[in-house]
């Protein structure tokens, strides 16, 4: 199994994807256009567990929580 991301935003810049394990090891890196990610898959090949996803645009970062079963 695997978790998508839909994200949407008005600012011009790309957007910088990152996924961590729960002990802070970086397990993939994308980066994706400014204005769309749409159903980005994420973690096919990953265990069980928890993941920080941490999106970055410019300035602005936000990080989401995914447990993946």
């Amino acid at each position: 199994e695997s978790f998508s991301l839909d994200l949407d935003s008005t600012s011009e810049e790309a957007v910088q994807v990152r996924v961590y394990d729960m002990i802070g090891k970086l397990l993939e890196e994308r980066s994706f256009g400014a204005s769309r990610i749409e159903l980005a898959q994420f973690g096919e090949k990953y265990p069980s567990g928890v993941y920080n996803i941490v999106l970055t645009q410019g300035s602005n970062v936000k990080t989401l929580r995914v447990i993946k079963r």
